[in-house]
């Protein structure tokens, strides 16, 4: 009886031991909680205040230029034939007490990664080449207004150097899915010339016809053989906490590669072969942000393998600004 009472004495403390022990497993490997939520107050720093402009009028307006800080210029023209709203019913100025226009600049590939518009069209995911870009929001009173049909907005861009054959393409964003891509809108972008008041002088850049609000785009399409591109990271980094882009060398251009909650590995389907890139990991898990930033050229290599680095929130910040 004495041994058989220490028989089940030690049957009993082993399975005390074997259960700790697989308690410690399972904390041990806990899958990382989805974060990618927390990467947006961090990019949300990116962009320069100087970047967005507000105006502010009340009642009916005369046909009105607007320069914006980044010395982008809307022009608006026959205001009381301009808007609607979401309904389609016309909303002439002169009714509208308190009209809001924002007008958004993004002329940095840090800012195209930071506001999620990363330059390939819609729906062929093929790559643009953008000289600049710019968002037009309006409201009336504190509600969304959009152009009336056949109605548009001119803007002009301001550019170092003015290239021939830029387009221009409006965003698409699917009300679930979100950022789609740019789709063409069949017009040219043309080149102009404006002056300067301070300090005196003339601007060049590129005049846009823009046919909606919202995000318009100059921009031409890169043209070369294209091939996919795939990123494969360490298995606790997934679509839920990390994202990756192609960041083009010498060109405005960004590609956002996709992945899923499933899997390490983000793929882009049409990177143009022969460019040099550096290939961007962001990511978040738990408190700690991580990044790495890794030079390639399209085609000699179209499946890496990166492990992004412990980084402070600051340094991840002065690099995308940097970009």
């Amino acid at each position: 009886m004495y041994c058989l009472k220490k028989i089940y004495l030690y049957l009993f403390l082993y399975a005390l031991v074997t259960a700790g022990a697989c308690h410690k497993d399972v904390e041990e490997f806990r899958p990382y909680v989805a974060t990618q939520e927390d990467l947006g107050p961090l990019l949300q720093q990116v962009p320069d205040a100087l970047s967005r402009s507000t105006f502010l009028f009340g009642g009916s307006i005369p046909d009105t230029t607007l320069t914006t800080s980044s010395g982008a210029r809307v022009f608006l023209a026959d205001t009381e034939q301009l808007f609607a709203d979401e309904t389609g019913a016309s909303v002439p100025c002169s009714t509208c007490p308190s009209l809001k226009i924002e007008v958004a600049t993004v002329l940095r590939k840090g800012d195209i990664m930071a506001r999620g518009i990363s330059t390939s069209r819609h729906p062929d995911a093929r790559m643009l080449e953008s000289a600049g870009v710019v968002e037009i929001k309006a409201t009336c009173n504190g509600k969304a207004l959009q152009l009336l049909p056949g109605r548009y907005v001119k803007v002009q861009i301001p550019a170092e150097n003015v290239s021939p054959g830029m387009e221009v393409f409006t965003g698409q964003i699917d009300p679930v899915a979100g950022w789609q891509g740019w789709a063409a809108t069949g017009t040219q972008a043309f080149w102009a010339e404006w002056p300067l008041v301070n300090p005196p002088g003339l601007q060049s850049g590129y005049e846009l016809i823009a046919p909606a609000l919202g995000w318009s785009n100059c921009a031409r399409p890169i043209v070369e053989q294209s091939s996919p591109f795939c990123v494969t990271l360490p298995d606790q980094f997934t679509a839920l906490n990390a994202r990756v882009f192609l960041v083009f060398k010498n060109i405005r251009a960004v590609a956002e590669l996709k992945g899923d909650a499933a899997g390490s590995t983000f793929c882009f389907p049409e990177a143009p072969l022969g460019y040099p890139v550096n290939v961007v990991v962001l990511g978040k898990t738990g408190g700690q942000h991580w990044m790495v930033s890794n030079f390639t050229e399209i085609g000699s290599n179209v499946q890496l393998s990166l492990t992004p680095q412990p980084q402070e929130e600051q340094q991840v910040i002065s690099f995308l600004k940097s970009l």
